[in-house]
């Protein structure tokens, strides 16, 4: 049960409280619409973004939810298991550990991004990619501790 009062219905706790707030809640949605359906970020490297930042806010729904369409992808258990320990997988690619990485150090440890770590990521990532997985980290980060910190029962939007 939520922390705080949404308004009853039949949709799911976590869409009536987008509604609480329209504007606010518009917002959360179209960025989440964006993050999965407009980003030209390599849908690896978004997933295994995804995953990690779902690991570190411990968010249940994103831990658990699956694409199915990114079976064709060779995103399957199997890459998911390997974001837990990406530093030692043979699996993940250098692309896909640089954006865990980020994820990491942007949740964890933000001023350890200094300007040694953006050429690491410039060696691999266009200027848009960058903008697009700093934005993936923050609103993936905002959402998932919003709904945790609010308590409010979840159920996957995407």
């Amino acid at each position: 049960m939520a922390r705080i009062d949404i308004p009853t219905g039949d949709d799911p706790e976590s869409i009536r409280l987008l509604g609480l707030q329209p504007s606010m809640g518009n917002a959360m949605a179209v960025l989440a619409d964006a993050i999965y359906s407009k980003s030209s970020l390599n849908v690896r490297v978004r997933e295994a973004i995804r995953m990690r930042v779902a690991q570190i806010n411990q968010c249940q729904i994103c831990l658990q939810f699956r694409f199915p369409e990114l079976l064709s992808a060779g995103i399957d258990e199997e890459f998911y298991e390997a974001v837990t320990n990406w530093q030692q997988s043979e699996i993940l690619n250098a692309s896909e550990k640089l954006g865990i990485e980020y994820a990491e150090l942007f949740i964890q440890d933000h001023l350890r991004i200094d300007d040694a770590f953006f050429t690491k990521l410039k060696n691999k990532f266009s200027e848009i990619e960058i903008f697009e997985m700093t934005t993936t980290i923050a609103g993936l980060l905002a959402s998932g501790r919003l709904m945790q910190v609010l308590q409010v029962e979840q159920s996957c939007a995407i």
